[in-house]
Parts: C-alpha cells; structure tokens; sequence
C-alpha cells in the first residue's frame, strides 16, 4: 500500500511547530512542510528524510498551492492570519481532491465551504475547520461533559482563560474579530437560542490555580451556541477571562474607537494587544473551567471540571 501524505502549511508557526512534532511521534505517513522559506524550516526539523519532506509554496500564488495540495492526501493547515487566507487553501485541497482540516476558520469560512458541500460530499472528501481551542475544543469539551454526564443539562458556564505570548497572526485575527463583532457580548443561550443577559453577571471569578480570580465577560459565538442546541442544554454561558480589567478594556477600546479599519490599524492594534500580554510575568497556560446542573438517571447532579495546559 502506498504511503499516505499529509501536507502542512504554516508548520513553523507556534500552532504549527507543535502539530509537527506531534506527527511525527505517529508512523505510518509522511510529512510534506509547505513554506517561503525552506532554510526555516529546515532549521527547525532537520534535513529530508523518508519521512518528512519540503516544498516552496506561496499561499496567495495559485499555481504553487495547487501544485502542493495535489501532492497530499490530507492537507493541515496552520498559517495565518486567517483572516487575510480566508478559504484560498481550502478551495485548492478541494480541486485538488484531498482532504482538509484547518485549525482557525469561523463563521465566514464555514459558509464559504458549506456552498462547496455537494462539491465536497461529491468527490468524498472530509473537510474540518475551528480544529482548534477557541472555538474547537471550546465546544468538544462541554458536549464530551454533557454526554458523558447528564440525561438533562439544565445550566452549562464554560470559562476560557489563558496567558502567554501569541503571534503577530493571531492577534491581527482577533482585532478582526472585534471589527466583525463575531461573537455577541453579554449573550447566552437559552433553549438553543440567543439572549440578553439582564442584571448582574459574573465580573470576578476565581478559577482553579494557576489561573485564580480573573475578570470575565460573558460572549456568545455561534459554534457554542450550536453545541448548546445539539446537546439541548437550556441555559449555556461561555465567559472570556482577562487577567484584569485594563487587559479587557484594551479590547473595548479597540471596538469603540475603530482601530481597525485598514490593514495598517489592525497590525498596530494586534501589536499593541502582544505588548500588553507581554507585560505579564507568570508562567503560560491555557485552561478551560466548567460547571454544570442537571439529572443523571432522575438524580440531581452538579458537576466542576477543568481542562489545564501548562503552555
């Protein structure tokens, strides 16, 4: 049987490093590193081998991305910012008939694929995006909880927190998700649909260790309001935390004074979102905490669990 490949774009990226070197800890496939700069990643995981192998392609050059795609069975892609590749490697795995799974990827590219479902279904093609933490394992983890756990679930808050350093990339994608207001602030969902939250809601909360008591804002994206729905879940929070309040008013101002409106503004709003994270001294992690009530086999039932990566 011949070798399977899967092709990787952005693998020296932070995403990218680490799913690289989770491949390889797997046989039974080889690698194909898709980059500008070969000596780069050549750097990073050593010279090709019978494994693992490089290829020049530029994600906005057309030609170059059809000609990587068609050498792969499954393309994985890790490059951003997402928002600026929007579906350009998705439709090029298409055409070229592999399979695709992309880490990032939203609402916007979900409804670029979606026009591309019979295309997809057509040619037998499996594609997954938001492949990632938030959203991704943001909406795995509760639905894993729900069903596991509970007969009914009737109230979910799911809290997400984390610290550390992030790419240039990821913060030019969330500086465009405040511009396109993705998800809905001071929203949950109720009986799978959206609603206000009135009154009083969680300002300070304090979070198992390392994260401990954090500031909170209560945001709905429709990836976990989807799961709430599907899991009949009748009341569903999700709150990011920020370490303190001026980290959270950074992002508020960001909204309300618009700084981002050209490609110039949104670099220099993710970069002074990076400064900022930067200024904190304790060590990296990424948590999600939740609590959930409802019935297990008629009995009431209260549950906590916490997902913690110290990275």
């Amino acid at each position: 049987m011949t070798q399977k490949t899967i092709g990787m774009l952005g693998g020296t990226g932070t995403v990218g490093r680490e799913a690289v070197h989770t491949l390889l800890s797997f046989p039974g496939y080889n690698l194909l590193l898709g980059s500008r700069d070969l000596e780069k990643g050549q750097k990073i995981f050593g010279a090709p081998s019978s494994r693992l192998n490089y290829a020049q392609v530029d994600l906005y050059n057309r030609e170059q991305l059809n000609d990587f795609c068609g050498k792969c069975d499954l393309v994985l892609n890790c490059a951003g910012p997402a928002k600026q590749i929007t579906h350009r490697v998705a439709r090029a795995a298409l055409e070229q008939e592999a399979h695709y799974v992309d880490v990032s990827g939203d609402e916007a590219l979900y409804q670029q694929i979606s026009q591309k479902r019979v295309e997809i279904e057509a040619k037998k093609r499996i594609f997954v995006i938001s492949a990632g933490v938030y959203p991704g394992l943001s909406e795995i983890f509760p639905a894993y909880v729900a069903q596991k756990f509970f007969d009914e679930l009737d109230l979910l808050e799911v809290f997400f927190a984390g610290q550390g350093s992030f790419s240039l990339n990821a913060a030019y994608d969330i500086v465009c998700s405040i511009e396109e207001d993705t998800g809905m602030g001071m929203t949950y969902c109720k009986k799978g649909q959206p609603q206000k939250i009135e009154g009083k809601f969680h300002c300070v909360y304090s979070l198992p260790e390392p994260a401990g008591k954090l500031a909170t804002y209560p945001i709905l994206i429709k990836e976990f309001a989807q799961m709430a729905k599907q899991q009949g879940i009748k009341a569903a929070y999700f709150y990011n935390t920020y370490q303190n309040k001026k980290l959270l008013n950074s992002f508020m101002m960001i909204k309300a004074l618009q700084q981002y409106k050209t490609t110039e503004e949104k670099m220099a709003s993710a970069q002074s979102l990076i400064e900022e994270y930067s200024e904190k001294k304790t060590d990296n992690f990424t948590m999600f905490h939740l609590r959930a009530e409802g019935l297990q086999k008629g009995e009431p039932l209260q549950l906590e669990a916490t997902l913690l990566s110290q990275n």
